[in-house]
């Protein structure tokens, strides 16, 4: 059976200049055999070099009047590019279905041409050499919806005033020149303001890749307000110094730096006031005097050397333009010295404090006092002297200056000692020093009180003193040290002791530093009887009158030890310590113990210790109370009955002997 041709129908379609478009969704293919297309053929007639063309993976740009195979597996792959420019033009395409091609259809491809980009900026004012980027002025539209890829920008102010273009690669573009800018670069387009007040007219236009904008022109005008500078009418004093900058008052509505100023005194006597500057010490009249910003703390007026009054002059400049003269009167007046005053004083020995509490000062004109003078006359080396951050103790009979400001920062320290010295104040206004005040220092101190109460003490007993020591001061001195002393001169009398000696004699004084107090310690006597100490306080000035007082020394108690009766069997040991029985009245613990044994027969019992394993009968053993525990008794060799003795020592007195029988049995 015959086969029957494919047919291809493809319809007239339109792209927008140099849009991409693919074959596939345009062509529609149809075979009455059901046969697949095996490949297709396109052709192009327009062969201008802005018409549309085909595309393939294997020729980027096919040539007009160009058969194209391209597999039908491949007809993805291929596309139509509209043209550069607008027009219309015929396309043609077939298939093949493995036997027969389908005749050629053919539709119209119509381009549609660009429509060029708008790019406009609206008037603008910029402040006087103030920069401004373009961008932010820049408005941009295109109907075809590209983007633009480079503007040019002209500039039409001539003057050498005028504002103008920067980019990196000019910082001052010339007027009338052409100034290509790449869209990607536009934000490093900047205008700069005119450095003088104007208009001028500039342009700008936008390419969209394929059409340049009509050129949009803008007025740009160059901006300042002037600034304003006043000064209110002041007064001075005769021969006063005074900065003019603290006179000032500037303004600027573009918040401009003012970068210099102009004065001018119209005082023409030789006794009228006059500006001063590093550069002229003296500023005739009717001259205008230049001097920058940075230079105006170094701007000053001497008030006249006469009274009077004259008219003077100010004005600012912002870089740009200057202000209007401002008129002020200044008058010289006369000068009435200020007064300062300080009355006597007192203040405790070493004491620090602030004469700026004392100080009463008035100026009759209700000038400020800028500075003060001291003077201090005490020339001992243990008088008053004043202090400041620059001398930690200012000479007698020296001038010390001190600036109003500082006067927060000038102490005096009270004397070392007591007594009194003359001192003086003046103060000046910044015209004149006042007169001389004196006023009277005096380094007071009250001196301590210290009491012991009399106290009594068993024999030999030990106390300490910072139990028994009040002290007081009126002044809130800190007591710094004691000294004590011991009237008792017998060998049996109480005594103190500290670390540095165990038994301070009599009738010496003895040195105690309050922080050691805790250290001293007083011993009763030995024997019964009385004795008369003294004790006094130092609270770092003064030292407190002697406080005596009695210390009584009860007599002693000799101590009582005792051993009841034992019985113990034929050689058998027992401990002394567990057999023997003290006691003191007084309290006194036993220092030393005696024994004695009676039993002279060989066979009798005795007393053994480490020293001595069989103490003889009728021998005096001495034995300290810390060993009382190495004592040992043991029982006779045969049974018997025999009197042994004990007796205790507390320090001082040997108890009586006590008797006790040990029986030995079997």
């Amino acid at each position: 059976m015959a086969n029957t041709a494919p047919v291809v129908t493809i319809g007239n379609h339109s792209l927008l200049y140099n849009q991409w478009q693919k074959m596939q969704p345009w062509l529609t293919y149809f075979d009455a055999d059901g046969n697949p297309a095996q490949s297709f053929q396109f052709f192009d007639s327009g062969t201008a070099a802005t018409s549309g063309y085909f595309w393939t993976p294997s020729n980027s740009h096919w040539d007009a009047n160009t058969v194209i195979d391209v597999a039908a597996s491949d007809l993805s792959d291929v596309w139509l590019r509209a043209g550069s420019v607008g027009g219309s033009e015929t396309l043609w395409a077939r298939a093949f279905d493995g036997t027969d091609w389908s005749t050629w259809t053919a539709f119209t491809f119509t381009t549609i041409p660009n429509t060029p980009p708008v790019a406009t900026i609206n008037d603008q004012q910029l402040h006087t050499n103030t920069w401004a980027q373009v961008t932010n002025w820049l408005n941009y539209s295109d109907a075809n919806g590209d983007a633009a890829t480079k503007y040019q920008f002209w500039d039409s102010g001539t003057s050498a005033t005028s504002a103008y273009f920067w980019t990196p690669t000019n910082s001052h573009w010339a007027a009338n020149t052409t100034i290509d800018v790449s869209a990607a670069d536009l934000a490093n387009v900047w205008v700069q303001g005119g450095s003088t007040t104007g208009s001028e007219t500039m342009w700008v236009r936008a390419f969209d890749g394929t059409d340049w904008s009509n050129w949009d022109t803008f007025t740009l005008t160059s901006t300042n307000s002037a600034p304003v500078v006043t000064t209110g009418d002041h007064s001075v004093h005769m021969g006063q110094w005074v900065t003019v900058g603290n006179w000032l008052t500037t303004s600027d509505a573009d918040n401009d730096t003012i970068t210099k100023y102009e004065f001018w005194d119209s005082g023409t006597a030789a006794t009228s006031a006059y500006f001063w500057t590093p550069t002229n010490s003296h500023w005739d009249a009717n001259t205008v005097i230049d001097v920058s910003a940075a230079d105006l703390a170094n701007v000053w007026i001497q008030g006249g050397s006469a009274t009077g009054s004259e008219t003077m002059w100010v004005r600012g400049f912002d870089g740009t333009t200057w202000s209007n003269w401002d008129t002020f009167t200044l008058t010289s007046t006369v000068n009435t010295p200020p007064v300062a005053t300080i009355n006597d004083q007192s203040v405790h020995v070493n004491q620090w404090v602030k004469p700026e509490g004392w100080l009463s000062t008035s100026d009759a004109e209700g000038d400020t006092i800028t500075k003060y003078q001291f003077w201090d006359s005490g020339t001992a080396a243990t008088s008053a002297y004043f202090w400041t951050p620059t001398n930690s103790h200012w000479d007698a009979n020296t001038v010390i200056d001190v600036s109003a400001s500082d006067l927060d920062n000038l102490w005096i320290q009270g004397g070392s000692a007591t007594g009194s010295e003359t001192m003086w104040v003046r103060a000046f206004d910044g015209t004149a020093w006042g007169n001389w005040d004196s006023f009277s220092l005096t380094s007071t101190n009250t001196a301590p009180a210290v009491a012991i109460s009399d106290h009594t003490l068993n024999a030999a007993q030990w106390a300490q003193l910072v139990n028994w020591t009040t002290a007081s001061d009126a002044d809130g001195d800190a007591i710094t040290k004691y000294q004590f002393w011991d009237g008792g001169a017998a060998a049996t009398s109480a005594y103190f002791w500290t670390p540095a000696n165990s038994h301070w004699a009599a009738s010496t004084p003895i040195d105690v530093s309050a922080s050691d107090l805790a250290s001293l310690w007083v011993q009763g006597g030995t024997a019964g009887g009385s004795e008369t100490m003294y004790v006094r306080a130092f609270d770092g000035t003064a030292w407190s009158n002697w406080d005596s007082f009695t210390l009584t020394s009860l007599p002693n108690h000799a101590p009582v030890a005792s051993i009841n009766d034992q019985t113990l069997h034929i050689n058998e040991w027992s401990q002394v310590s567990n057999l023997l029985s003290y006691s003191d009245v007084d309290g006194n613990p036993a220092t030393e113990y005696q024994f004695f044994d009676g039993g002279n027969t060989a066979d009798s019992g005795y007393f053994w210790t480490s020293a001595n394993s069989h103490w003889a009968a009728s021998t005096v053993i001495d034995v300290s109370a810390a060993a009382v525990d190495d004592v040992w008794v043991r029982g006779g060799a045969t049974t018997g009955a025999e009197t042994m003795y004990v007796r205790a020592f507390d320090g001082i007195d040997w108890g009586s002997w006590h008797a006790f029988v040990l029986t030995t049995i079997v």
